[in-house]
């Protein structure tokens, strides 16, 4: 599957299919659809995977990339130090640094511009709480709180939805003008 491909899956996706609780013995160790390895690389020089100053695809792949990070360092299985006050900061990340840019850009719709404001802030807010859960010593509850019917899970899903939506809205703007 090509990157542009995966990015119109994203858009494509039924939210009440992601959102509904699965059995509990088919989301413990699944592969999710977040996996970064599910995530092609860009593979075409006409389809540009950075628009208005922002690489979605590395956007996409470094929030994807959060899941693994995080259960690494609750099972005990990476020495990476995360701060909960860092990772619930939505600004710190290249994300949030472009979404504070591009307030006033018309190209984006101010709604999509709004709900990815949204649910980005709520993504780090879940992924500081998982951290303060495994500080804390609940493990098995920042465990579950990783699991494909949580919150988080579901929060990530809805910013790669939202993100993909947002390059085909600015990918208008970038097309060649192809009239003779």
């Amino acid at each position: 599957m090509s990157w542009l491909d995966w990015l119109r899956k994203q858009v494509t996706a039924n939210d009440l299919e992601r959102e509904t609780p699965r059995p509990a013995a088919a989301t413990a160790s699944s592969a999710t659809e977040d996996d970064p390895s599910d995530l092609p690389a860009p593979d075409d020089s006409n389809v540009p995977s950075e628009l208005a100053g922002l690489d979605f695809y590395s956007a996409i792949a470094a929030h994807q990339r959060w899941k693994n990070r995080l259960k690494d360092v609750v099972r005990g299985q990476s020495q990476e130090a995360l701060d909960p006050a860092v990772v619930g900061r939505c600004d710190a990340c290249a994300l949030g640094q472009w979404l504070a840019a591009q307030q006033s850009d018309l190209r984006i719709s101010p709604e999509l511009m709004t709900r990815l404001n949204e649910e980005h802030a709520q993504f780090h807010k879940l992924a500081a709480e998982v951290i303060r859960l495994s500080d804390q010593g609940l493990h098995q509850q920042a465990l579950d709180a990783l699991r494909t019917d949580a919150p988080y899970n579901r929060c990530s899903h809805r910013v790669t939805k939202l993100l993909s939506q947002i390059y085909f809205e600015l990918s208008e703007f970038h097309k060649p003008d192809l009239r003779p």
